[in-house]
């Protein structure tokens, strides 16, 4: 089944915004797990995720108008803060402190990009193309790679649970994607109201439950690291370039920028962590990168190009 393309420019700003995204994910990822190998907690992470974008955003929140959310209705925007927000954010950040690095910067995007076709046929009415379907498959099969690891590695112990994780906050993540299509948010707008509302969800019971002595020890630097790449890139910039991308390339295609993640977040977590792929991870990670190259119609354009040469 064929579907209908975006224009030429709106398809050049949409890939634009979805490598931006997928540039500070890829960070984003491995400064997670990071943190979380250096005692934060996935509490910790989420209110670092949202403490600097939600208080940059509330003055836009309040001058679009916070009755029905900036034109968004409080229902939708409770529902895709929940998705986009604490949601996601404890799940992934959970998954760290059980699997290793490459499992989740794997299972994450890939659960995105499945769950995002799946639901983008479903709710925004967007058909699969047959490079859409290949591209699903060979995810599917990387998939299966990274399972295998954790299986290997751990039976049905720990690293089994953080992948579980790891599926639902890639899922939690692809219907944010195919409800912001269908719906035809604002970007900017969906943005603000995620992460103020994201942050007026977790500041209350981080106040009351957490440990604020955890965060005095971690260190400025630590702290302003993880401001940064959580609360500034991941809580903000992300949100809107990956909401900018659904709206104009729709969530299907949007979702394979994640696919980019995998490659990029293992090769930096080489240096930075001192995490090396295994042999079933490297497969895993190859799989889910040629699904994003033949989803998004890139291997079809080297293999012409190769045979005009010939």
């Amino acid at each position: 089944m064929n579907v209908d393309a975006p224009p030429r420019p709106a398809f050049a700003v949409g890939l634009s915004w979805g490598l931006l995204a997928a540039a500070i994910w890829a960070n984003y990822t491995v400064l997670a797990r990071y943190a979380v190998k250096t005692g934060l907690t996935p509490g910790d992470l989420t209110l670092l995720r949202f403490l600097p974008g939600g208080l940059l955003m509330a003055p836009f929140f309040f001058r679009w108008g916070w009755r029905d959310l900036g034109g968004i209705g409080w229902r939708r925007g409770l529902v895709l803060s929940v998705l986009a927000g604490p949601g996601f954010s404890l799940l992934f950040m959970s998954g760290f402190a059980l699997a290793p690095l490459a499992h989740g910067a794997v299972i994450a995007p890939a659960c995105q990009m499945l769950a995002g076709l799946a639901l983008s046929a479903w709710l925004a009415h967007q058909r699969w193309t047959r490079e859409s379907a290949i591209g699903a498959g060979f995810v599917t099969l990387g998939l299966a790679f990274i399972g295998g690891d954790g299986l290997l590695h751990s039976g049905f112990g720990p690293t089994l649970l953080g992948d579980a994780l790891f599926v639902l906050a890639g899922t939690s993540w692809g219907l944010f994607g195919a409800l912001s299509r269908r719906w035809q948010v604002d970007a900017l707008r969906v943005t603000a109201a995620v992460v103020v509302l994201s942050l007026a969800m977790v500041l209350p019971v981080y106040l009351l439950v957490a440990d604020l002595g955890r965060l005095v020890h971690a260190g400025a630097g630590t702290l302003a690291l993880q401001l940064t790449a959580q609360g500034l890139g991941a809580g903000l910039v992300a949100v809107l370039a990956y909401s900018r991308a659904a709206v104009l390339l729709g969530s299907g295609r949007a979702g394979f920028f994640g696919a980019l993640v995998p490659g990029a977040a293992s090769l930096i977590a080489i240096p930075v962590l001192g995490e090396v792929p295994g042999p079933l991870q490297v497969l895993g990670i190859g799989a889910v990168v040629i699904g994003l190259l033949v989803a998004f119609g890139a291997a079809r354009v080297l293999l012409t190009r190769a045979r005009s040469t010939a």
